[in-house]
């Protein structure tokens, strides 16, 4: 964590990167003039999402004075330095990190940032509200409301698809909290499957104890425990960041060890429901007898096909090259699928040491070159001997 951050915003880091793990969390990046951009900045795949944090205590005068002098400092203060940020970034590729290491930002024409101002000190004696603040909507979130978008939201896809829908609905609609906050909103959103149903709605006013009935339900906890093996899944993104900062990982498509990122992206883009069922399919393989299943293929999210291979580490030049034909094979096989990651590793019974290979394979077009290559590749592996598909 880096140094001479307040303890607010060691909190909001904190979250932060148990949410969207440490590869892509950025606490006080570098921008213009190297001065702090933001207090956080959240960058994986298309997204990025602003952060500024401001702890004002909220002082009661007795008239309005005191509500304008908190909503100055806490939200206006806030949302002048995500828009300062947003201005810097609309000009910038990458930026520096605080410990000095380069990060790229996505393509300028695919970028897609959210704005979220972590605004505390009131403690619910006023009431905040989300909205369009004068160059865009800012998400608002205080004490409350913090803890729970985070801790219900922690992948980036789940939580970036909270903030388009809420982005959406606010910008249609007047959202009034009466005595809650954005974790209500939250609640119905979980609620309904993930959307908001209100389509003819102009007027909104969320009641402050639907968030905690929701919570309180048996459904959310049944819901939770089925959750309880996607954590598996990002053990695993991050036990690969180790070694993708260290030691890089292969790309197929240069044939070489590079530091890119996009395989991990591909698994951190995994929602929550999906990592769930991808560790339950990649332990249950790896639990199984060697001779039974040597890989095993699982279309996830957004049609991006996993391929699991175990194999001797002490065989690892043969094992990557396996991995690669069968992730070509598979991306050949299903016409939907463009991108295939490709995860190759030591069954644990049957090695004394353990080691992983990662492939990303991302072909948009086939073409005929490319299916003659597959078919070969089918006849030295004898078209896909031992392999479950899921």
């Amino acid at each position: 964590m880096p140094q001479g951050l307040t303890e607010s915003e060691k909190f909001v880091n904190s979250i932060s990167e148990r949410a969207f793990l440490s590869l892509w969390t950025h606490p006080n990046p570098i921008g213009k003039k190297d001065k702090e951009l933001c207090d956080c900045l959240i960058v994986c795949g298309n997204h990025i999402v602003i952060i500024s944090v401001k702890d004002i205590q909220y002082k009661d005068t007795g008239d309005r004075a005191g509500w304008d002098r908190w909503v100055k400092a806490a939200i206006d203060k806030s949302a002048s330095q995500i828009w300062g940020a947003e201005r810097w970034l609309n000009s910038a590729q990458s930026f520096t990190r605080h410990d000095g290491r380069q990060v790229d930002l996505p393509s300028k024409e695919e970028r897609k940032i959210h704005r979220i101002s972590v605004s505390l000190g009131a403690k619910r004696q006023l009431a905040t509200k989300s909205g369009d603040l004068g160059n865009g909507i800012v998400h608002v979130c205080d004490e409350f409301s913090l803890g729970a978008i985070f801790g219900l939201l922690d992948t980036i896809t789940d939580f970036v698809g909270f903030l388009t829908e809420t982005e959406y609905l606010i910008s249609r609609a007047n959202v009034i909290f009466s005595g809650g906050g954005l974790e209500d909103l939250l609640a119905i959103y979980l609620n309904n499957n993930y959307s908001f149903p209100f389509e003819e709605a102009d007027l909104l006013i969320i009641d402050d104890t639907i968030f905690k009935g929701f919570i309180d339900s048996d459904s959310y906890k049944a819901q939770q425990r089925s959750l309880k093996p996607s954590y598996f899944w990002d053990n695993l993104i991050e036990h690969y960041t180790k070694d993708l900062l260290t030691d890089g990982m292969f790309d197929y498509s240069t044939k070489e060890v590079t530091d890119n990122q996009l395989v991990l992206i591909q698994m951190a883009l995994q929602p929550r429901e999906h990592r769930a069922k991808l560790a339950e399919y990649f332990i249950e393989f790896l639990e199984k007898p060697g001779l039974e299943v040597a890989s095993r293929v699982i279309l996830a999210y957004q049609n991006t096909a996993f391929v699991f291979l175990v194999g001797d580490s002490r065989e690892r030049e043969s094992r990557l090259k396996e991995l690669s034909m069968r992730c070509l094979v598979v991306r050949g096989r299903l016409p939907s699928v463009g991108v295939v990651v490709g995860i190759a590793t030591d069954r644990p019974s049957e090695s004394k040491g353990h080691s992983s290979d990662l492939v990303y394979i991302d072909i948009p077009e086939w073409s005929d070159e490319l299916e003659a290559q597959v078919q070969l590749i089918q006849k030295e592996l004898g078209y896909f001997k031992n392999v479950a598909w899921n």
